[in-house]
């Protein structure tokens, strides 16, 4: 008898998944179900405002927050840049700034100057003060008539208009002892460099710098700082007030006394005499001499040996050139060798040339009136010149004569009225020099 036929595989698979499925099918239908109990209800009335616009009333909007900046101009600095550090986003100011002549000053933006600003939190411009002249470092007065630019935004846009710049005035005391040379003493005691021009000045004629200064000399002085209110500027040097410097055991005075009968002041030692000279040996600011006054000296450039009517003055491109006296510019131009010229006539028949100027001082013109000292030009290399250097001349009657040996009378000497008020006047400026100790020292604002 033959064995009973086994079932065939996939009937087998097909029972086994059907009787799972069963299975599964049960034991979900018999799972407990267990009911969740459920929070008791509460009713709960707020009163909500309904806002005034939902009320057909416009929302009066709430005022801009104004905050201030102040930010110091970067060398190279542009209108767009700065407005970017100072995190205003104002196209119309700028269109305002570009359109405006008075605005358009604010275009002068110079390396080092502070900026001060009002934006509100939109970042529209609200107000800007910028000062774009230069502090009259010697002025008595206690402000300059214009010099700062301000910009304002009112209903109708922006307005631009000058104001007078607000100066404060420090005085310092110091002491500086000479190792090698003036400006390196003046730095050593942490004393600005402008006050070893102004030294220069003051002294010109009586000490020659390059080669009087010895080991051990010591200086005295007493100086102002000046700078304008609630600016980040640094301060600029102001007048020299008074000093003693005793070079190799010879003392040298200069304090500044007004003249009432001449409008102005002037330098004096301290027993009165007057160190007004009627003209400046050195017209440039603080430089050495490199070619002499000489009847015969070989040319750098033509290369023959030819007169040197003047002396030469070395110094940096772009240094200040002076008026060595009072007078009457007599020509301003080009002249062949000379470069760039300014020719100024003085009384007496005196007459002085610069020359090889980079440029002419602003507004200078032939017939304008220039006082001693007064900046008529810069430095520079125009001409037949082999090197930045001021060629200058000095006539008298035509004839050039050498303008560092020229006798020149004094300046008038004090009265006796003055001199009464002179002792008065000077004598804390003296007092004060012979306490200076070798800490510089500086006094409130005043």
């Amino acid at each position: 008898m033959s064995p009973p036929a086994l079932p065939s595989f996939p009937k087998v698979a097909t029972a086994v998944a059907v009787t799972l499925t069963l299975a599964a099918v049960t034991a979900f239908g018999t799972a407990p179900l267990r009911e969740v109990d459920l929070p008791p209800v509460q009713t709960i009335i707020e009163r909500v405002a309904i806002a005034p616009s939902a009320q057909g009333v416009e929302a009066t909007p709430a005022p801009l927050q104004h905050y201030t900046r102040s930010e110091r101009l970067r060398r190279g600095e542009t209108l767009v840049s700065l407005l970017d550090r100072l995190g205003a986003t104002d196209v119309d100011f700028q269109k305002f700034v570009a359109a405006d002549r008075q605005a358009r000053k604010l275009m002068q933006l110079q390396a080092g100057r502070t900026v001060n600003a009002l934006i509100d939190e939109a970042g529209r411009m609200q107000a800007l003060h910028y000062r774009y002249a230069n502090l009259d470092s010697e002025s008595d007065e206690p402000s300059q008539p214009t010099g700062r630019v301000t910009i304002r935004r009112s209903d109708d846009g922006f307005v631009a208009s000058d104001e007078p710049i607000v100066l404060e005035r420090e005085v310092a005391t110091a002491v500086a002892e000479i190792r090698t040379s003036l400006f390196a003493a003046i730095d050593a005691a942490g004393i600005p460099e402008a006050v070893a021009t102004r030294i220069a000045d003051i002294l010109d004629g009586e000490v020659d710098f390059n080669r009087d200064l010895r080991r051990g000399d010591l200086l005295r002085v007493v100086y102002e700082a000046i700078r304008e209110a609630d600016s980040l500027d640094p301060p600029t040097i102001g007048r020299i007030l008074a000093l003693e410097f005793t070079i190799d055991g010879t003392r040298h005075e200069a304090v500044w006394f007004d003249r009432e009968d001449s409008g102005h002041g002037e330098y004096f030692s301290f027993d009165g005499r007057s160190l007004r000279k009627a003209f400046l040996q050195h017209p440039v600011e603080f430089s050495r001499i490199s070619s002499g006054f000489s009847s015969a000296r070989m040319h750098p450039i033509l290369k023959y040996t030819r007169e040197h009517k003047g002396v030469d003055f070395a110094a940096p491109i772009g240094t200040k050139v002076r008026s060595s006296g009072d007078g009457v510019v007599e020509f301003i131009g080009q002249q062949r060798g000379y470069g760039n010229l300014v020719e100024v006539r003085h009384r007496n028949g005196i007459s002085t040339l610069y020359a090889h100027l980079k440029a002419f001082a602003s507004g200078l013109s032939k017939g304008a009136k220039v006082v001693q000292g007064a900046v008529i030009g810069y430095v520079g290399t125009t001409g037949w010149s082999t090197g930045p250097h001021l060629h200058y001349e000095f006539k008298v009657n035509g004839e050039h004569v050498n303008p560092l040996l020229v006798a020149l009378p004094p300046a008038a000497p004090l009265d006796a009225a003055e001199r009464g008020e002179f002792i008065a006047r000077t004598a804390g400026l003296r007092t004060r020099l012979a306490q200076a100790g070798s800490v510089v020292r500086l006094a409130r604002f005043e």
